[in-house]
């Protein structure tokens, strides 16, 4: 060890320089040998791991059929109110009564949730309301039809147009036999037990923008000027009618007959109501409004 400190004490600066140089850079490169040995053994690691998969939702039309194919077409206030046979339904003046609402079926897909919400967000144009009920879905030999009576079903013909990557589901509600072209009809469940279901099967809900001591209409939410900054940021040139108002039904259960600790794949169906008061509906001002439905897992 002496020899060696006496041999570089002859060295000129330069030659020490060169060499306590290497020094260091030799000392770097055994430090970091180990270091990305050691990040390569975690890379490892997490590609063994197993990775748990996040919950998911999907939201499309009747029997789990392509969003595309759900529909709120323009509504006539004119139209007719027929019975379950589509005869005219006449009042106690023998006048044909006419429609005060209509309603459209979409579903619910979910793996690994338990509840969920679903929000409301629309436009108020029209003077229409917006009701979400728990709906079952039945073949032609199950539908209860009654004469002279309303309808109180909603017709869907399949198209076999699907979506793909939705979990497999099974159960009496689902009819998985079905194919392109056959007819199912959805009826309110009000058989359901749910969270914030009353007896006849709707779900009541509650107005995210609803003002302080409001009643709990439409025209009370879009008037309360909340959740603006939300929808339109810092922009106040807004038509009071385009104004949403936002309606949720929280903690919907996957399976309202019991809890899903399984977390297992489920399908349910919901009829919107879309709905007014004829004294209200102006039928030749053809307005028109903006509609979305979301869900959303409920933590």
């Amino acid at each position: 060890m002496i020899k060696l400190i006496n041999e570089f004490n002859k060295l000129s600066i330069s030659r020490k320089i060169q060499l306590a140089a290497a020094f260091l850079v030799t000392i770097s490169l055994l430090i970091a040998v180990p270091t990305v040995a050691w990040l390569n053994y975690q890379r490892e690691i997490v590609k063994l791991q197993k990775i748990k998969s996040p919950n998911v939702l999907y939201l499309s039309a009747a029997h789990r059929e392509d969003s595309v194919n759900f529909e709120v077409k323009g509504i006539d206030a004119d139209e007719v109110l027929k019975d379950g046979y589509g005869n005219s339904i006449h009042g106690s003046d023998d006048k044909e009564q006419k429609i005060t609402h209509k309603d459209y079926v979409f579903c619910v897909t979910g793996d690994a949730v338990d509840k969920f919400t679903i929000q409301l967000a629309y436009t108020t144009n029209n003077p229409f309301e917006y009701e979400v009920y728990a709906a079952k879905e039945v073949t032609a030999s199950e539908v209860v039809k009654k004469s002279g009576e309303e309808f109180g079903y909603v017709e869907y013909t399949l198209t076999g147009n699907g979506v793909t990557g939705m979990p497999a589901v099974s159960g009496d509600e689902y009819h998985t036999g079905a194919t392109s072209g056959t007819k199912l009809y959805y009826q309110i469940d009000t058989t359901i037990t749910d969270h914030g279901v009353a007896v006849d099967g709707k779900y009541s809900g509650y107005f995210r923008n609803l003002a302080s001591g409001s009643s709990g209409s439409n025209q009370d939410a879009k008037n309360s000027g909340a959740y603006h900054e939300l929808t339109y940021d810092n922009y106040t040139h807004v038509e009071k009618d385009a104004e949403p108002v936002y309606w949720q039904a929280q903690n919907v259960s996957a399976f309202p007959t019991g809890t899903n600790s399984n977390k297992d794949a489920f399908s349910r169906h919901f009829i919107l109501r879309v709905k007014w008061d004829p004294d209200d509906f102006d039928n030749t001002s053809k307005e028109t409004d903006i509609l979305y439905i979301t869900v959303k897992a409920t933590r």
